[in-house]
């Protein structure tokens, strides 16, 4: 009986287990749509890296390690990588799979908590929109990379943000006289950035046209389904790691950029004892990997009920590490061969604002560039381009398999349901294409994100590990891959990750309210009906969590004690998604049981 429910509840269970090459819109037995599979084992893997290989890595590691101190951030970041990214990256792959469930459906391990599902898809939609006005970004700079030579490397006195800058172009910038060259360009010519959000008065039509082909993109990457992810990621995986070392390369041809690599490897040991700089560094790993954000569980959902994704888990994660630092490497020997040519430390050479510094360092590192440094710009904001889609992708895609899984009638019209979710999202984004925008992505990006990964992270743990069971979960493990599960993964689950995640997202979020000094510099330009709306955002997505809790008590009957319990015990159809594998699932807990009497016995 409690098979037939769950092929009653899903609809095509039995195909499940079968890799098919697209979604089919009707269904000859029973006129259902089907929940497609990873047409391979290398796609799977390939689209993770391309999720968690993305803007993350290229874009904020960079920056997030020069605000924390360069080598000193290293320590932190690699350290809470393997206590904490790396076995939340595996709890979430293995959960999904086990399952076959999106990010809502999978707390049928414990009902009351579904709300986190809710939660990690509206900020994953807050995500979308500023990541693809990243996007947007790289496009606006591919096209110009077609001029020669590049228009940040020209003083034109005709226009007024490079007006007088032929004495600027060489400038110590921590004088604060003048601007760069590249700075002036991204912030007056590409952003026009108003002196606050207050102050909106003009809308780039540009930005917004790049906006829209970036929205196109993602569109057309998803509508044919999890097998277009696949096939998609074999080049967007591939090709930044291709793009980024030969600019690496080239990049350390120029004098001084072997200072800057130096100051990002040497640590400056006071600053492990900075709190911020743990905080920071478990927040970036979340960036970086794509933990607590659901679309690891919609990705593994799709996986073949038996794979075992350990081996796959250690892939991502050191693939991940390796392209941050590349990455680090990149931007730190740009910074490195600036400040040898102002004559200042690499401290001081750029502006701490994380958008400027993708922008501004990178485009200088490319102006540098004697050999065609067109081309080399035209391949770089590509490969950036290119790293964007992989996460985007993974994100609307995280959105619309709840829609799918929730109302199965979405599944026969996906294209119109990724149409309108695509539409919505770029009309959203439309805000941040104004003089505003960066202000605009500050909050996205701060109360959207940043507050709410934490909490994510530590109610997921929570979750599986005390309310469900530390020991249910092994169990389940161990039926779906045959694998024992390590005393590493089971301490880090129960113990070192809500422990950690509490304590650093306590200390570290007063911590950087109270510390003006390591404020961004475009906070400053938000003003306090600005910051009330970053809390309205944080809200609605975080108010997701107790409303659910609720909805789950009221819908039990009994004591109170009796309902509570009941809200937060696995659903009876908690368990493999296949028939057959449930099946065997409920034998292999009930000769489990049997065994436990028989030894206490």
């Amino acid at each position: 009986m409690l098979a037939e429910s769950k092929a009653s509840r899903n609809g095509t269970l039995p195909e499940q287990m079968t890799q098919i090459q697209h979604f089919s819109t009707e269904d000859p037995e029973d006129e259902k749509p089907k929940r497609g599979q990873w047409s391979g084992e290398l796609e799977f893997l390939l689209s993770c890296i391309s999720m968690s290989v993305g803007l993350g890595n290229v874009w904020r590691f960079p920056y997030v390690a020069y605000n924390n101190g360069g080598g000193a951030f290293l320590i932190p970041y690699l350290v809470l990588v393997f206590l904490i990214g790396r076995p939340l990256y595996y709890l979430e792959l293995v959960v999904g799979q086990f399952s076959s469930s999106n990010p809502i459906n999978v707390w049928r391990a414990a009902p009351a908590l579904k709300g986190i599902g809710f939660a990690q898809m509206i900020s994953g939609s807050y995500v979308s929109v500023f990541y693809n006005y990243l996007m947007a970004l790289t496009i606006y700079y591919f096209f110009a990379s077609f001029q020669n030579p590049l228009p940040w490397t020209v003083c034109d006195e005709s226009k007024e943000w490079s007006r007088n800058c032929s004495l600027a172009f060489h400038s110590n910038l921590s004088h604060g006289n003048h601007a760069d060259l590249t700075e002036k360009y991204f912030h007056k010519e590409v952003l026009k950035l108003s002196h606050g959000l207050d102050e909106i008065t003009w809308f780039n039509w540009k930005l917004a046209g790049c906006l829209f082909l970036a929205w196109a993109f993602v569109f057309l990457s998803i509508v044919k389904g999890v097998q277009s992810l696949g096939k998609v990621s074999y080049f967007t995986a591939i090709f930044p790691f291709v793009v980024l070392t030969a600019i690496l390369v080239a990049a350390l041809a120029v004098e001084g950029a072997i200072d800057g690599i130096i100051y990002f490897f040497k640590p400056d040991w006071y600053k492990l004892w900075d709190p911020i700089v743990w905080y920071n560094a478990v927040l970036q790993s979340f960036f970086s990997l794509g933990v607590s954000g659901g679309s690891l569980v919609m990705y593994a959902s799709y996986n073949n009920f038996r794979k075992n994704v350990y081996k796959d888990v250690i892939i991502i994660s050191v693939i991940d590490t390796i392209s941050s630092l590349l990455a680090g490497c990149v931007i730190f020997s740009v910074l490195g061969s600036m400040a040898f040519e102002r004559g200042v430390d690499v401290s001081e050479v750029a502006n701490k604002d994380g958008v400027g510094l993708a922008f501004v360092a990178y485009p200088q590192a490319l102006s540098q560039l004697d050999f065609l440094p067109s081309v080399w710009s035209i391949m770089f904001f590509l490969m950036l381009f290119t790293l964007g889609v992989g996460s985007s992708v993974a994100m609307v895609e995280t959105f619309l398999t709840c829609l799918k899984d929730q109302f199965p009638i979405v599944l026969k019209h996906k294209e119109w349901a990724a149409f309108i979710v695509c539409l919505i999202f770029f009309l959203l984004g439309l805000p941040l294409t104004t003089d505003g925008g960066l202000y605009l992505m500050k909050l996205f990006e701060d109360y959207g994100v940043g507050i709410s990964v934490f909490m994510y992270g530590i109610f997921e743990t929570v979750g599986f590990m005390w309310i469900y069971g530390v020991d249910n979960l092994c169990r389940d493990i161990k039926f779906m891959v045959g694998m024992t599960v390590g005393i590493f993964w089971r301490i880090c689950w129960t113990f070192v990750i809500p422990v950690l995640l509490t304590v650093l997202f306590i200390y570290g979020s007063i911590q950087m309210r109270n510390d003006n000094s390591k404020q961004d510099p475009l906070v400053a330009g938000i003003p306090w009906w600005g910051i009330m709306i970053g809390w309205i955002m944080a809200f609605i997505a975080a108010a997701q969590i107790p409303f659910w809790v609720l909805i789950a008590i009221m819908q039990q009957s009994g004591s109170l004690k009796e309902v509570i319990k009941k809200a937060f015990t696995h659903t009876k159809d908690w368990g493999p998604a296949n028939p057959t594998d449930f099946e065997q699932y409920i034998k292999y807990k009930q000769s489990l049981k049997k065994k436990n009497i028989n030894n206490n016995n």
